[in-house]
């Protein structure tokens, strides 16, 4: 069974460099729309088991461009537990205006450390993993695990790579640094996230492990 995992095209927060959880939607911007219809004319060709979306506008817009290419036009399932993490007031706020600068730090750079009850509220590293591996878990138990189609799961930035991270076995101490692959950092842009409109693939046999067969795929946005 593949996971193929979309992360929502550009916006404007993306642009203004707000953070932008779970708790604020911003628009996709003209190359964030772009950027999903490229994906779409991608995929257009992969008839997916299912279609996962966040219910976030920025996450659930993309799928619809990404769908509305496809052959076999699927329907998209919204599950909640694949909202992006949850930063309270910090929400909507510019980056580099969050109080107090101590949480920041950590959010950025030490997730073991970072106590959301310390900073803008919202939830811990430990429950945003948790409910997202739920997540992708049941949509594999759902297609079934031997099922030759893949998922699809269009979502957020932290939603993909920390949800793969953490089903690979990482601890949340580990979440925010490099993931080294054969030796490879693999690449990824601003704090650790895969780009908009990006394309990630991970493989698994059993529900149990789970590995990377592509990562951060982007060449087809310049088509």
């Amino acid at each position: 069974m593949q996971i193929y995992f979309v992360r929502h095209g550009r916006t404007q927060y993306n642009i203004e460099r707000r953070f932008q959880g779970g708790s604020v939607n911003s628009p996709l911007v003209a190359s964030g729309i772009e950027g999903a219809q490229a994906a779409g004319r991608y995929l257009s060709d992969v008839q997916f088991a299912q279609v996962y979306s966040s219910p976030q506008l920025r996450a659930l817009k993309t799928a619809e461009y990404i769908t509305a290419a496809n052959q076999w036009q699927p329907a998209i399932k919204l599950d909640p537990r694949l909202r992006e993490l949850d930063f309270g007031t910090w929400d909507g706020q510019l980056e580099k205006d969050v109080e107090p600068k101590e949480q920041l730090d950590f959010v950025i750079h030490q997730p073991e450390r970072y106590q959301p009850e310390l900073a803008g509220g919202g939830e811990s590293y430990a429950e945003f993993v948790q409910r997202t591996t739920a997540a992708v878990r049941a949509a594999v138990a759902t297609a079934g695990v031997t099922n030759p189609q893949p998922i699809l799961i269009v979502s957020h930035g932290l939603v993909t790579i920390m949800t793969i991270k953490t089903l690979m076995g990482i601890p949340i101490a580990d979440l925010r640094a490099p993931l080294v692959i054969n030796g490879q950092a693999l690449t990824t842009v601003g704090h650790g996230i895969v780009d908009n409109d990006s394309l990630t693939i991970v493989e698994t046999q059993d529900n149990q492990k789970f590995t990377i067969k592509t990562w951060n795929q982007t060449d087809y946005l310049d088509d």
